[in-house]
């Protein structure tokens, strides 16, 4: 599945911490347009990527493109466990660090992370100090640490490439890139009208063609894609911004209340009147719709 991930209008990247009390909700098998930077600090697990696989035994430093498949990084093995995701879209590396030419390392770093980049346990264990600060700084704090955390890997990080390049085996590449771009798309429009005719002509099909193609890569109707990703970001936007479920709804691109709670059942199983009474009851009180 596509996840949905909220960069907020007033930063440039996503940073997100767990811990034993507040583990990450498991995504399964998914992917996302956006880089990715995963710090385990500690216990056992596996870093599965693509086709390959790859246990760690100590905790996890791992750094990955966007659009390249993985399952869930962390665990759950200690008390004091710690995961840190830092998920920053492809904008903040060609229109963002391109105006910095003294930053031509870290573009570089960035640009390798398509290979999938998996520290060793030094370079891991010495840049814990810059992780654990992020949840005492603000918007400028974090990304001055973020692209300090950066600066040190690209000089002083030893680490191993899983792949020499991302493939999806049984397709051409013409197709992977186009399904890319498709989830692109979805993954800035979704709050708008989604039109299958403004994406197919970018990608070259008619709608009908369009349809049989995504079907074909992804075993799903595109409606049904863009709904699932769609109630993806009405979660997130719950769970992360305090918002109402009438606000949730609009801003994940849906218009009729009556569809959004149908799409809502049947994607999460249960009503958004009674996800939010289960999880965050203190939402109800703004909202006596749906």
């Amino acid at each position: 599945m596509l996840e949905a991930i909220n960069v907020n209008v007033n930063s440039s990247f996503k940073v997100e911490s767990y811990n034993a009390a507040n583990n990450c909700e498991s995504t399964g098998w998914h992917i996302h347009p956006e880089f990715e930077l995963v710090y385990v600090k500690n216990g056992t697990g596996c870093l599965h990527v693509g086709s390959k696989k790859r246990d760690y035994t100590n905790g996890a430093l791992i750094f990955l493109g966007g659009n390249i498949p993985h399952a869930d990084f962390g665990n759950k093995d200690h008390k004091d466990s710690m995961e840190i995701v830092i998920q920053f879209k492809k904008e903040f590396l060609v229109e963002k660090l391109k105006v910095f030419p003294e930053l031509k390392g870290i573009k570089k770093l960035i640009e390798k992370s398509n290979q999938v980049l998996i520290f060793d346990e030094k370079t891991k264990f010495a840049s814990w100090n810059y992780f654990k600060r992020f949840e005492t700084l603000d918007n400028q704090g974090k990304l001055i640490n973020l692209l300090s955390i950066l600066d040190y890997l690209s000089k002083n990080g030893s680490y191993e490439s899983l792949f020499d390049t991302i493939s999806l085996n049984g397709f051409k590449k013409v197709e992977i890139s186009r399904l890319e771009k498709t989830f692109e798309y979805v993954n800035n429009n979704y709050h708008k009208n989604i039109s299958v005719t403004e994406i197919s002509d970018r990608l070259g099909y008619t709608p009908n063609s369009f349809c049989r193609f995504f079907k074909k890569m992804t075993h799903q109707r595109f409606i049904s894609f863009v709904n699932e990703f769609r109630i993806g970001k009405a979660v997130e936007l719950l769970s992360e911004n305090n918002m109402a479920i009438i606000e949730a709804m609009y801003k994940s691109g849906f218009n009729d209340p009556s569809y959004f709670a149908r799409q809502f059942k049947k994607y999460q199983g249960v009503t958004p009147t009674d996800y939010v009474n289960k999880r965050y009851p203190q939402l109800l009180l703004k909202d006596s719709l749906l």
